[in-house]
């Protein structure tokens, strides 16, 4: 297999790789600090080369023990999540960190799809509703049990678009939890007036929303998310004031046989992506025709 760019990428980012750094440093540190030792010294006793291989181990354990323990934080909480939903609870997603592109949060998107299709198969056996109760918008579990095939021309010309409010912890510091629920039902109404007609609006989760695109043309897709993306960013809201939001977007266009829960997955990863650069999102469009 051929270890191009993408690959390096991919390792570097790897929590492997992470943990194997930090085990070398850290096993290593007693003889750095007995080479810095030597070198600085000119006179030295075995009592005094003893106390600084013993300090040195001590620093390098407790080292490698904390920054592991933070390295595999994500998963502890991935793993009292999931053990809350099977005993009755609801599945905390906001409480997670999807964020980077390591295993531990490619596993922890997965899970999230993963439970949100479940959901979407109880409520459709149970006959609950579908709508978001803040929002209006169609709520997760409804979106995860669209049939992508029966979209536009059988489902070969669909974009899913993932967009996340950045911002909403901010204003819910300054502001009590009244105000951040007026911001988000405004976005809410943002997304009607600029996606109709369109009837595939949802809200996932707390600040994160999905739109179908179902026949458009990527120009088309550019437009609305891009209008949508600056009347957020001037949003004005009680005491929220414009420029206190903004949204990032994911996209991904169906190619092959992909459900809704696949391209939801890609248009996450993508939004990731576009965030740890610092990006719109809506860059991958506009080379398009």
């Amino acid at each position: 297999m051929a270890f191009d760019s993408a690959n390096k990428d991919s390792w570097r980012r790897s929590i492997v790789i992470k943990i194997f750094l930090v085990s070398f440093v850290c096993i290593h540190l007693p003889l750095i600090a007995l080479l810095l030792f030597l070198g600085t010294t000119s006179q030295s006793d075995g009592f005094r080369v003893a106390l600084v291989v013993l300090g040195a181990t001590l620093i390098g354990t407790v080292a490698c023990l904390a920054t592991m323990w933070w390295l595999t934080r994500p998963l502890r909480y991935l793993a009292a999540a999931i053990t809350r939903y099977r005993t009755g609870g609801s599945f905390a997603e906001d409480r997670l960190d999807k964020h980077g592109e390591d295993e531990i949060a490619v596993v922890t998107r997965a899970v999230c799809g993963m439970v949100g299709e479940i959901a979407a198969l109880a409520e459709r056996a149970e006959g609950q509703p579908a709508l978001d109760p803040l929002t209006g918008l169609l709520n997760g579990s409804a979106v995860y049990s669209v049939q992508v095939e029966r979209q536009g021309n059988g489902g070969s010309d669909v974009t899913v678009a993932v967009f996340e409010l950045e911002g909403v912890d901010a204003v819910q510091a300054l502001h009590d939890r009244e105000v951040t629920d007026r911001a988000l039902v405004a976005v809410g109404d943002l997304v009607r007036q600029y996606f109709a007609p369109r009837p595939v609006a949802a809200r996932m989760s707390g600040t994160t929303f999905v739109l179908l695109f179902a026949g458009d043309k990527p120009s088309a897709v550019l437009r609305c998310c891009e209008d949508l993306r600056r009347a957020v960013a001037d949003l004005e809201v009680g005491p929220v004031a414009r420029g206190s939001l903004c949204a990032t977007f994911g996209l991904a266009m169906r190619h092959d046989q992909e459900t809704m829960a696949d391209l939801i997955h890609k248009a996450d990863m993508a939004l990731f992506r576009a965030r740890d650069t610092r990006r719109t999102g809506l860059e991958v469009l506009q080379a398009l025709p």
